[in-house]
Formats: structure tokens, sequence, C-alpha cells
């Protein structure tokens, strides 16, 4: 569980199920080439655990949240030049039943917690009250309206955004991921950003510096693009760490930026 630490590049979503985890070890291996130093291992849990478990008469909250991948014989694997790590992400559309989630100890056994938001309502709750790491917007999900007011509070209490490069390599997703990250840039010039692949498959991996030449698509400058793969991610899972220990946030002192009106955008 322990983080340590790293000077060089982060991926911090590669998706593992159980339909390709024999992919896995040839993913991590086109990582390491590629010159990654620490990766996140995420599972995603839909709400729709909760209901399911809730109908087996409370057998469940720990099933609800699966255990985490045992990344030891990984980490060793590797011999201590990449670190790998878990993360776990819920995708949901009421608040209530994050208050469930966060009550299964298997919670703090992640690196990790990400939420995707599918109602404006969690959104907001997100944005404003969550105890969580990352928010992540998939643009699969529509009619959701990211605010400038929103994104400003997400980021002054510690929050970061989300984007993945497997969507931009979709056709179907392309449009809509770089409209997210447009916004992202106009309202607050992609403060608290990170990127990640998403991948899933070997093939989706791309090296660090794709990923800044990518940033420009993305409205990120150069040093942005740097950042969202590498100081941005050890801030975000440092910060994780003190959400796990239960130890105050650090908070860090922007300068004064005019506030401007806010403008509703729907995904």
């Amino acid at each position: 569980m322990d983080f340590k630490p790293s000077n060089g590049f982060f991926d911090l979503c590669i998706n593992v199920s159980n339909e390709n985890k024999h992919r896995l070890d040839d993913i991590l291996l086109k990582l390491y080439q590629n010159g990654y130093k620490t990766v996140m291992l995420n599972q995603t849990v839909h709400e729709s655990a909760i209901d399911c478990d809730k109908k087996k008469k409370k057998k469940g909250e720990e099933n609800m949240v699966p255990d985490p991948i045992n990344v030891c014989k990984l980490n060793e694997k590797f011999e201590g030049k990449m670190c790998i790590l878990n993360r776990i992400t819920f995708i949901c559309s009421n608040s209530t039943k994050t208050h469930t989630l966060t009550q299964s100890a298997n919670l703090k056994k992640y690196n990790l917690y990400a939420i995707v938001p599918t109602k404006q309502d969690m959104l907001e709750f997100a944005c404003t009250q969550l105890n969580a790491d990352l928010i992540t917007m998939r643009p699969s999900i529509s009619g959701i309206k990211l605010k400038r007011k929103l994104y400003r509070q997400a980021v002054a209490r510690g929050l970061c955004f989300e984007i993945q490069y497997a969507d931009l390599l979709n056709r179907k997703t392309r449009i809509a991921t770089i409209h997210y990250s447009h916004l992202l840039h106009m309202y607050y010039k992609c403060m608290n950003v990170i990127i990640s692949s998403g991948a899933d498959n070997p093939n989706l991996i791309r090296s660090p510096y794709d990923i800044i030449n990518l940033g420009s698509m993305l409205g990120l400058s150069e040093s942005k693009s740097k950042a969202a793969i590498l100081n941005q991610c050890q801030l975000l899972l440092l910060r994780a760490e003190r959400r796990i220990s239960g130890k105050a946030v650090f908070t860090v002192e922007f300068t004064k930026e005019p506030i401007e009106e806010d403008n509703e955008e729907t995904f």
C-alpha cells in the first residue's frame, strides 16, 4: 500500500477485468519499455453492485468493493524499477450510494479512489463534498453540465480531473473528449488535470512523449501536458495517501484571477 514518490512518468488508469487479465503482463511490459515508472491497475464498480448486495441480505458490503489486485509479485517482477498500485473507480448517479461504498473496509486498500458521475447532482456533490481523489468525466455519458464554479470548487478542495487518451483514440468519443478538455482549459487553465491511458490492452499504450504532443489537441501547453503525467500525478497520490490515513490535506495557494460568469456546457 505504501506509495513511493517517483521521478518518472505516471499512468494512473490501466483497466483490469476478468476478460483482459491474461493481457496484464504484456500491458505492464509495454508501459515499462515506454518509460513509465508508476502505474495504477484500475477496477471499476458500478452503482448497480450496491443494489445486488442489498438483495443478498448484507452478505455484501465487502463483495461490493472487490479486493485489490495483489501487486506484490508484479512489483517484484520489475525489481523496483516500476511501482504498481491499485485504483478503484465508482460509476454513480446517487450521492447516497457513495456513502454505502465508503463503509466498505476494502476501499482503504486502494491507493486511489475515482468517481464517474452519471447525473448532474452527483457531479455537484463530487466537486463540493465527496471525499474522493479524482473525477472522471466519461464522454459516453451525456447531459452533464460542467460549470466554471464547480471546477474551481473541486480544485480548491484538492480534487483532480482526468482525461483518458484511450477516448481520443476512439472515433466515437474523440470529439466529446476534446470538448471536455478545452472546457477545463477555458475554465481554469487546466488546473489539477491528469492524463492517463484508460487502456485495457497493450495496443492502446502510447509513450509519454506522444502524450505530451497530444496535449496541444486537448488545449494544454507543453508544460501542462508534461505536468499531467508527472508532477500533478505525484501530488494527487500524496493527497490520496492523506485521505486514506485520515491526516489533514495540504493546501495550495493560487494567484487570484478574475471570476468570470459561469458558462454551462453540456456533454
